[in-house]
C-alpha cells in the first residue's frame, strides 16, 4: 500500500523570557571569571535575533539559556567561560520604522549593592515617516564580558522620536525597472535578489533563500493577523525540546474539505493527513484510485 498509517504532529512553545533568562544547569566548562575594576562595560553587537522576542531586557548567561532563547547554539565567537549574552526587543510592532538600541553598559553600587545596569534606547517612528506596512520585532544582541558576582540587572529604558522631517533621497526620486533606490549612496541601483522582483500576497512574505512566498510569520494572539481564510498556527514538528515558536499564517482548511479517508479524481489520489493535502498520481506506480475495503479509505491499486 502507498499510505501509511496516520501520524501526529507535534506542536511545541518556546518559554517566554522576560527580564534574566530562566535559570539552566551550567555547562562544566562554564566557570567564574573576575570582571575588570572599570565602571563602564565594553559590548559586542551580535548578528543574532529571536523569532518573536519578548519586550525587555534578556540577559543570557549560559550556553543551555542561549540555546533555549534563540533556538540554536551560539557563535563560535561567544565562549560563556568569559561573556554573557544581552538581547533588548521592542516586542512586536505593526509597522516599521523601529529601531532596539543598548547605548551604555556600566557597573553601579559596591559589595551587597553592585549592580550591572544597562541603559537601552527604544526608537519609534516619527510622524513624518514613511514606514513599511508589515509586523517587526526590533531588537539588539550585545556581547559583554562575564560580570562575576553582578547577580542584579537594572534597565534604564530611553525612548525617542525618528525626525523624518526632511525628505529622505529615494522618497523623492523613481527608480526604473531592474533597479532600486539605496538610501546610503543616494542612487539606483541594480536588483540583485529575488524578493526585490516579487509581490507576496498579505498572508505571505518573501524568502529570499528559499526564492518563494512562504506563510508569513504571526502574532497566535491576534486573531485577525492572517485576514480572511488564514489562520494563525504552528506546523513545527518538535524532536527535541525546548520546541521554537514559530508562527505563520496557513489557510484556515489547508486540505481544502478532502478528508483523511480521501477521494479519487480518475488516477489522481486526494487525502488529508496531519493537515496536509497530499495529491498522489496513482498511474506513476502503475496502478490506478480506487477504494481499499480493508484499510477504509481510498489508496492506489
Amino acid at each position: 500500500m502507498l499510505r501509511a498509517s496516520r501520524f501526529a504532529l507535534a506542536l511545541g512553545l518556546l518559554v517566554s523570557f522576560v527580564g534574566c533568562a530562566p535559570e539552566a544547569p551550567n555547562d562544566p566548562q562554564e566557570e567564574a571569571t573576575e570582571s575588570r575594576d572599570p565602571l563602564s562595560v565594553s559590548f559586542e553587537v551580535l548578528n543574532v535575533t529571536k523569532s518573536n522576542a519578548p519586550a525587555g531586557l534578556t540577559v543570557i548567561k549560559t550556553k543551555a539559556q542561549y540555546k533555549a532563547f534563540f533556538g540554536v547554539n551560539p557563535p563560535s565567537s561567544v565562549n560563556f567561560n568569559s561573556s554573557w549574552v544581552v538581547n533588548f526587543s521592542m516586542g512586536v510592532e505593526n509597522t516599521g520604522g523601529y529601531t532596539a538600541q543598548i547605548t551604555n553598559v556600566a557597573r553601579v553600587g559596591s559589595g551587597a549593592n553592585k549592580k550591572l545596569v544597562v541603559t537601552t534606547e527604544a526608537v519609534s517612528p516619527g510622524p513624518s515617516c514613511f514606514v513599511t506596512e508589515s509586523l517587526t520585532n526590533p531588537q539588539v544582541t550585545v556581547k559583554i564580558s562575564k560580570q562575576t558576582g553582578y547577580n542584579t540587572v537594572d534597565q534604564v529604558a530611553n525612548e525617542s522620536l525618528s525626525d523624518c522631517s526632511a525628505p529622505h533621497w529615494c522618497t523623492i526620486h523613481l527608480c526604473g525597472v531592474g533597479t532600486h533606490c539605496d538610501e546610503p549612496t543616494d542612487s539606483c541601483v541594480a536588483d540583485v535578489s529575488f524578493c526585490s522582483h516579487v509581490k507576496c500576497t498579505a498572508s505571505t512574505e518573501c524568502d529570499e533563500q528559499a526564492q518563494a512566498c512562504v506563510p508569513r510569520h504571526c502574532d497566535p494572539n491576534s486573531n485577525d493577523d492572517c485576514g480572511t481564510g488564514f489562520a494563525c498556527q504552528n506546523h513545527i514538528a518538535c524532536i527535541t525540546a525546548p520546541c521554537p515558536t514559530d508562527y505563520r499564517c496557513y489557510p484556515s482548511d489547508p486540505c481544502q474539505g478532502v478528508s483523511y479517508e480521501g477521494e479519487c479524481d480518475g488516477t489522481t489520489l486526494k487525502y488529508c493527513e496531519s493537515q496536509q493535502l497530499h495529491v498522489v498520481d496513482c498511474s506513476t506506480y502503475g496502478g490506478g484510485c480506487a477504494w481499499n475495503q480493508s484499510s477504509s479509505y481510498y489508496d492506489c491499486n
